[in-house]
């Protein structure tokens, strides 16, 4: 509640009406979870990469001027690394080789 309670900008009235709210709080640290489990396992990258994206591009858009640069800020950098990861699925360490050569992978490539 604390990070979308104190938005900024254009679109604070949309992200302050989220904060408290049980399940968009549910929702985030589901998604944290999820995220940070695919990066520890490496499975699930492109997925995770992207998602991972879109999550830094919220975050910074509720606080959109920044006070110090109003472009870039350390979300706007977390979301290049998150791209980084997408475009690398299946390459790193981990079980992501593994799970490149599954079959649902195989079926699914969107899931590497």
């Amino acid at each position: 509640m604390g990070f979308l309670k104190s938005s900024a900008g254009p679109l604070a009235g949309l992200f302050q009406s989220m904060a408290g709210n049980p399940i968009v709080d549910w929702l985030f640290m589901l998604g944290l979870l999820l995220i940070g489990l695919a990066l520890l396992l490496g499975i699930g990258l492109k997925v995770a990469g992207y998602s991972g994206a879109l999550m830094m591009l919220l975050m910074w858009a509720s606080h959109f001027p920044s006070a110090q640069n109003p472009l870039i800020d350390d979300h706007i950098v977390y979301l290049l690394i998150f791209f980084m990861f997408a475009m690398s699925a299946g390459r790193m360490g981990g079980l992501g080789k593994w799970w490149s050569g599954t079959k649902l992978v195989k079926k699914y490539p969107v899931l590497e």
